[in-house]
């Protein structure tokens, strides 16, 4: 392929990456527990020299490369909540939640419920990870506490907690869908000693929706300029063949 084309077309790729992920984050700012995804662009440089050290034309540059995004682990807002298992995390960490096939996965969202056998849920359904000191049936009645460190107290008696995970890998972190992030080789989280859990409120989308909106109008306009390049490129060399003929 052409230089001048292949550095278009790696443009492009990267571009249409990073509006995937921008179109994404605006999609979410609404989603609890939802954090942003920022785009690395990374420059494909070559060292290619010549016998005399210079750096060959060819070896310059060949476009740009877009990773699919960065984890934007800034706290997002408090908000109120209007449940006793309405959970919100203040700094570091996650949530577990184990899927369908029961392996652990990780979550901000802590909108959790109690569904009709006495099995704390998430919004989507799946099973948040809980350790009982007692068996939810036998839960004496009352409205239960959860304290900073996620026990769970109704009266004097502590009947559960629930653990949060460090955030420390979060770099290696694979999206799943439903807000969840799990590791490569389902490889488990660390347990935080001290965590800090708010009852009953949320933590809101962390999603800048304004500077995400300029981020679209900006990687749009590069897009195009970058699609004109490339149909300029293509016209150029349309007329040297003609030449050639």
């Amino acid at each position: 392929m052409n230089p001048s084309l292949a550095v278009s077309k790696s443009g492009i790729n990267g571009l249409q990456t990073n509006l995937d992920i921008i179109s994404n984050n605006i999609a979410n700012s609404n989603t609890v527990g939802f954090k942003e995804k920022d785009a690395n662009f990374h420059e494909l440089l070559r060292e290619d020299t010549s016998s005399r050290g210079n750096i060959l034309m060819n070896g310059i540059s060949r476009g740009t490369r877009t990773e699919q995004g960065q984890l934007n682990l800034t706290q997002g807002g408090i908000i109120p909540g209007t449940n006793d298992f309405d959970l919100a995390l203040m700094g570091e960490g996650f949530f577990g939640v184990r899927t369908a096939n029961n392996e652990l996965s990780y979550t901000r969202d802590g909108s959790f419920r109690f569904d009709a056998q006495g099995t704390l849920r998430t919004s989507d359904g799946n099973r948040v990870e809980i350790n009982y000191f007692l068996p939810k049936n036998d839960w004496p009645n009352g409205n239960p506490t959860v304290s900073e460190k996620g026990q769970i107290t109704i009266g004097n008696q502590v009947v559960g907690e629930i653990p949060v995970f460090e955030s420390n890998q979060y770099e290696q972190f694979l999206e799943i869908g439903d807000n969840l992030f799990q590791l490569p080789g389902n490889q488990n989280l660390p347990r935080i000693q001290n965590p800090n859990v708010k009852q009953h409120y949320l933590e809101a989308s962390n999603v800048d929706l304004a500077g995400q909106m300029t981020d679209m109008i900006v990687t749009q306009r590069a897009y195009s300029m970058n699609t004109k390049v490339a149909q300029s490129t293509d016209d150029m060399m349309q007329i040297i063949n003609n030449f050639k003929q």
